[in-house]
């Protein structure tokens, strides 16, 4: 018996850049998988917002904002919209907003979390955001 693996052939870098950007990163149970084993090892420190840039990032969510995951009841709330210090000029479409003065423990455990997940990767930054130095970790493909 055969195995055969589909692929896609892009003409040109426009269409790449096209297609990938309208593409899925991630759906939103396998967000919140990852987000669940992270915090299950640190459940006393605070779960960071997810931000979504690209309303097309995240299957099952379809829009871009700040959000907050609530384990006790399964759900994603939007809590805010994404500010101009979160402009997606680094071509990130999903990440993983820490508040200030966030324990290595944590950033430690998201990384490894979203490293278990295959395709990811993380890229970790500090910038400004809401006038407090913050950790953003960015989910990327």
């Amino acid at each position: 018996m055969e195995i055969a693996y589909p692929f896609t052939i892009y003409k040109n870098t426009e269409e790449d850049l096209h297609a990938t950007g309208s593409q899925p990163l991630i759906h939103v149970n396998t967000l919140a998988q990852i987000c669940f084993r992270a915090f299950s090892q640190a459940p006393a420190l605070p779960k960071p917002e997810i931000v979504i840039l690209d309303n097309k990032a995240v299957e099952g969510v379809g829009q871009s904002g700040r959000f907050e995951i609530n384990f006790d009841h399964n759900y994603l709330k939007k809590v805010g919209e994404i500010g101009s210090e979160l402009a997606a000029e680094n071509g990130c479409r999903l990440g993983l907003l820490h508040g200030k003065n966030i324990e290595e423990e944590v950033i430690k455990s998201y990384e490894k979390a979203v490293l278990l997940h295959g395709d990811l990767t993380i890229i970790l930054e500090s910038r400004q955001v809401d006038s407090k130095e913050t950790a953003i970790q960015w989910i990327t493909d």
